[in-house]
């Protein structure tokens, strides 16, 4: 049996929106009222709404272990969830991304966020505590992160670009690798290798990131060219399926490939991204169908089981079980591979999709629109988590003689058995797993009765503002005893930000609210330094901000010259320059001659960078200044004006290819807006025919070479060589030979 807490803490329904606000702002007066200690100074600036217990400092590294980080929509913010005790240790606010899906991807060094609506990324560095980067991708584009151990990459899915950068300032590392798109999949093992899916290729690759580049280390057929594929990273290598049949191949790192055969056609197949254990699943979402695959790297026994249930998800193994969610029902129903149903897990209140994760030995549960969460432990019982819940106090310790809860371990119960699933005080215990077609939605977990809350005072009823966000990105460029910053002006809809402090070992100072820049000076050349920002309002201090070290010197490096800027969208542009002597990186930085938005300033080791997040039809300028060892300054250089394209060109339909004789012909619908086409050959055949070409039609014939199979895919350009929306690709297909 699952198990679930008998008594939660407090009702973890989604408050009213009002009182979310009362919430936070009730919290922000606690840290600030607990006066400029330590506690207050380091964690409660680094993370808004975070207060800790008493020895908190020094059980920083003991937290980490078993711990995780849900995004609560509502609120804006993630909350560190200790899956020991289903209880909420840390907070990190992202007001400007409330009532967003943000996602989450984390390790045990660095916790990013993405924003899918506004395509911005932040990292929080875990071990300094403090906002340390923001990257913006675009809104609405097929993006996503993986963290490994020690890197970090962005996957753009639709362009095929995988791009290594650091985690803490999420700046690229080296240049960017190209993959046939689109790509499917994209996440590390436990060797530190990406794998992504290549439909177009029929492949899977592997990807190290290595000195800072990211290559390709391993490369494997799993399906034809061109072929529906699907794909879940394990815990060494990956398991790949073929939509179009029945076929499914698993590969260790280093391994070759093993092909295994489902019993059920695949169409519609869904893995989960990530598959920890040593068992899989392939879920049909349309069936309710799911096949599984045990030791898929060594034995790999395949299996199969029908839920006997409409409108599920897809299916998370943990701990030897099978978790499906059922969104609308505010449930995760549980199975043994055998098919045997266990009791559910129910999520009082949750609204929207669930999402399923097992990291660190527990299953954990989001509703992420929702103020409820739960987690799973290896023997199956349930915690439920109520987000919204402050974490505990100055003076608070937490309970851990907190005795863990009471139940049976997982069985199928008998038809006179209670579930165990809690009931509301009054009703009798629902009874054993009935008939598939007559299953009720569980019962939600009733709280405790509670001492009501005292009646809010009025003039907390009047404040229904937050703190202000983080003013990510700091940028720091040292010089002789001095350190000189800059950074973008905080989010604060609710009130003007009043003054930003500015902290370092050693000394503070305040800056007024309409400032976004300080100069430090008395600092002692050859000291490193770190600088954290945070931004007040009338509501409270929000969260830091913080650069990496920088040391003072004398020896500053020389000057960049011939910075020039050329559009890679009507939304980026690639800065070029040529290097400066003695310089160890460069800052870029983006203005709009117009006197609208720009981009956050970027940092490049190399002699050119991508910035994105422009705006079409904008006018720009990028400047860049060279830095010495430890962000000494250097001399600047500023590219002449450019203007971004306010076409959208759109992307390419109907792709398809033939074989006649020796020659291969590819033809396309037309994009619009497009003034040029991209043809990129793939398959095993592609190879040969000479690499990519750039064509200003709707057709392009190549004359074969060596191979048989081939597959094509087309990107549509604009008048200045900008990229389209998207790329299309033909089917895979390969030409049958006859001697």
């Amino acid at each position: 049996m699952v198990d679930q807490p008998t008594s939660p803490a407090s009702d973890p329904s989604t408050p009213r929106s009002g009182s979310l606000r009362r919430s936070l702002t009730a919290l922000g007066h606690r840290v600030r009222a607990s006066g400029p200690g330590l506690m207050v100074s380091v964690l409660g600036a680094a993370l808004i709404s975070t207060v800790l217990g008493a020895g908190a400092m020094g059980r920083a590294d003991e937290m980490s272990d078993g711990a995780v980080w849900l995004w609560s929509s509502p609120l804006g913010e993630s909350v560190r969830v200790n899956g020991n005790n289903g209880q909420i240790d840390l907070v990190a606010a992202l007001p400007e991304s409330a009532g967003n899906r943000v996602q989450v991807t984390q390790n045990d060094d660095y916790l990013l966020l993405l924003d899918p609506v506004t395509g911005r990324v932040t990292s929080i560095d875990l071990r300094e505590m403090g906002f340390s980067g923001v990257l913006e991708l675009g809104a609405g584009e097929d993006v996503s992160l993986a963290l490994g151990e020690d890197t970090a990459v962005v996957i753009d899915h639709g362009a095929g670009e995988v791009r290594a950068v650091d985690p803490a300032t999420l700046q690229p590392t080296g240049p960017s690798l190209r993959v046939p798109a689109p790509l499917v999949g994209g996440a590390f093992d436990d060797s530190d290798t990406l794998w992504l899916g290549v439909p177009t290729q029929g492949t899977v690759v592997g990807v190290k990131v290595q000195e800072e580049d990211a290559t390709i280390s391993q490369t494997a057929s799993v399906a034809d060219p061109g072929a529906d594929i699907a794909v879940t990273v394990l815990d060494d290598g990956v398991l790949a399926v073929d939509r179009s049949g029945d076929g499914m191949v698993a590969l260790r790192n280093g391994g070759e490939p093993r092909t295994l055969t489902s019993p059920i056609p695949l169409e519609g197949a869904e893995m989960p991204l990530r598959t920890r254990g040593d068992l899989a699943a392939v879920t049909i979402p349309e069936s309710g169908d799911i096949v599984t695959v045990q030791d898929p790297g060594g034995s790999s026994t395949v299996g199969h089981l029908a839920t006997g249930h409409e409108g599920g998800g897809i299916a998370v193994p943990h701990a030897g079980h099978l978790y499906v969610p059922y969104d609308e029902d505010g449930v995760v129903r549980a199975f043994q591979p055998s098919g045997e149903e266990l009791n559910p897990i129910t999520l009082p209140d949750a609204q929207g999709p669930l999402e399923l994760e097992t990291r660190e030995g527990n299953l954990y549960i989001n509703a992420p629109d929702s103020g409820v969460a739960a987690v799973v432990d290896q023997d199956g019982q349930a915690r439920v988590i109520d987000k919204t819940a402050p974490p505990p106090g100055p003076g608070d310790e937490e309970d851990e003689d907190k005795p863990a809860p009471q139940g049976p371990r997982p069985n199928v119960p008998q038809p006179d058995q209670e579930d165990g699933t809690p009931q509301p005080d009054g009703e009798s215990p629902r009874p054993g797993t009935p008939d598939p077609t007559d299953l009720a939605a569980p019962a939600p977990v009733t709280p405790a009765p509670a001492d009501p809350p005292p009646p809010p005072d009025d003039d907390d009823e009047d404040e229904t503002g937050v703190a202000p966000g983080a003013p990510t990105p700091v940028t720091a460029t040292s010089g002789d005893g001095s350190v000189s910053l800059s950074w973008p002006e905080a989010y604060s809809p609710d009130a003007p930000v009043e003054e930003y402090a500015i902290t370092w070992d050693g000394g503070s100072t305040t800056v007024a609210g309409t400032e976004l820049g300080a100069g430090i000076d008395g600092l002692s050349n050859g000291t490193a330094y770190r600088f954290r920002v945070t931004a007040t309002n009338e509501y409270g201090t929000g969260p830091a901000a913080q650069t990496p070290e920088v040391t003072p010197n004398t020896a500053a490096p020389g000057d960049p010259s011939n910075v020039t800027a050329e559009a890679s969208g009507n939304d980026s542009a690639t800065v070029s320059w040529s290097t400066a002597d003695n310089a160890a990186d460069y800052v870029i930085t983006s203005v709009n001659t117009g006197g609208g938005a720009a981009p956050s300033d970027r940092t490049s080791t190399s002699s050119s960078v991508q910035v994105t997040g422009l705006t079409p039809g904008q006018t720009y300028t990028f400047t860049v200044t060279a830095r010495g060892e430890g962000g000494v300054e250097g001399g600047s250089a500023t590219s002449s004006p450019i203007t971004m394209s306010s076409e959208t060109v759109g992307a390419p339909s109907n792709v398809s290819h033939s074989v006649s004789g020796n020659q291969v012909t590819v033809t396309w619908t037309a994009a619009e807006n497009a003034a040029q086409y991209r043809v990129t050959p793939g398959g095993g055949g592609g190879s040969a025919l000479g690499g990519a070409v750039t064509v200003s039609g709707t057709s392009h014939t190549f004359t074969r070479g060596g191979g048989r199979c081939y597959s094509f895919t087309v990107t549509a350009l604009g008048a200045d060589g900008t990229e389209g929306d998207g790329s299309a690709s033909s089917p895979g297909a390969c030409v049958r030979e006859f001697s």
